[in-house]
């Protein structure tokens, strides 16, 4: 493993279609992917955040190259591939990774900003990071929380609650231009992710210059709404100490195993709760300059040649 290098980076943003590349690349057999999804390596500041909240139970799945290289296994000509979407918001990821591989190739996939939001909102009531299940009132509580009231008890790193920032799309994807330049990114629209697997999954090949596979589906594997159950069991086998511990002690081989039974236990498909269009319509028009701007500054940089503002609607 000496003087390898992760060579491929899915940056963000979170509920864009992740969890659909991860395994449409997992299925390719020049790229590997580890069987952990989401190190959380290069997110220095994040790590920090998070220790400064959780004090002694704060842990990391790899806190240097040589343990976080570890989750990758594969023969030394192999692409490696690090799918991680909380690296976009990062202000010290871009430069992380630049140390680590200056070649690296970043990949992000964008979302128009309301169904991304209401997406993650709904994640973070599954994670117990958030506990206001309405979507506009949880939105309306960001100012409070900037001002560090109304934080729920399991959120160790409040900017998760902090939507508006969540999509303020340019400022963090030149972050990662202004580190990589434009050649070495490609945008994805997560529109086109769920339209037309097969045209996104070969144009990431072709990006990567790896041999063009036969496709095979990844729909079984999305990441589908749902809703958490069992909350008063999940909220014991996840405290802070007991997850640490779990974290920690389970084999890097079982981990994988061990996410796919805590998501037959606690997760329920469920469908996001109702916004009306009187109530969408309002949102367009408080996320139309950030949809502005994103389109003007993809598309005078070259990374994405659609009217974006038009396709989303606004």
């Amino acid at each position: 493993m000496t003087g390898r290098k992760v060579d491929f980076l899915l940056v963000g943003f979170p509920k864009s279609g992740s969890t659909t590349i991860y395994y449409l690349l997992k299925s390719h057999p020049e790229i590997v992917v580890p069987g952990v999804k989401e190190i959380n390596y290069f997110n220095s500041d994040y790590n920090r955040e998070m220790e400064k909240h959780m004090g002694a139970n704060h842990f990391q799945l790899a806190s240097s190259e040589e343990e976080y290289l570890k989750f990758f296994h594969g023969p030394a000509d192999k692409i490696l591939c690090d799918v991680n979407p909380g690296y976009i918001f990062s202000q010290e990821a871009p430069q992380n990774i630049f140390k680590h591989n200056p070649a690296a190739k970043i990949l992000i996939s964008v979302r128009e900003p309301i169904s991304f939001l209401r997406s993650f909102h709904y994640q973070l009531l599954y994670n117990m990071v958030e506990t206001e299940p309405n979507f506009l009132r949880a939105l309306s509580l960001e100012e409070s929380r900037r001002a560090g009231r109304n934080i729920p008890q399991d959120c160790h790193n409040p900017f998760d609650l902090y939507y508006s920032f969540l999509v303020e799309y340019k400022k963090h994807i030149k972050r990662f231009t202004d580190v990589f330049g434009y050649d070495s990114v490609k945008i994805l629209l997560f529109d086109d992710i769920t339209e037309n697997e097969e045209m996104v999954y070969q144009a990431i090949l072709r990006f990567l210059n790896v041999k063009i596979i036969d496709f095979i589906p990844s729909k079984r594997n999305q990441n589908r709404s749902h809703a958490l159950r069992f909350a008063w069991l999940r909220s014991i086998v996840f405290r802070p100490p007991i997850k640490k511990w779990l974290y920690t002690n389970t084999p890097q081989n079982l981990m994988p195993l061990g996410a796919k039974i805590s998501q037959m236990v606690f997760k329920r498909e469920q469908e996001k709760p109702f916004v009306s269009n009187e109530e969408i319509t309002r949102l367009k028009k408080r996320f139309e300059p950030n949809v502005n701007e994103l389109n003007l500054f993809l598309n005078k940089t070259g990374l994405v040649d659609r009217d974006i503002a038009l396709l989303w609607g606004y």
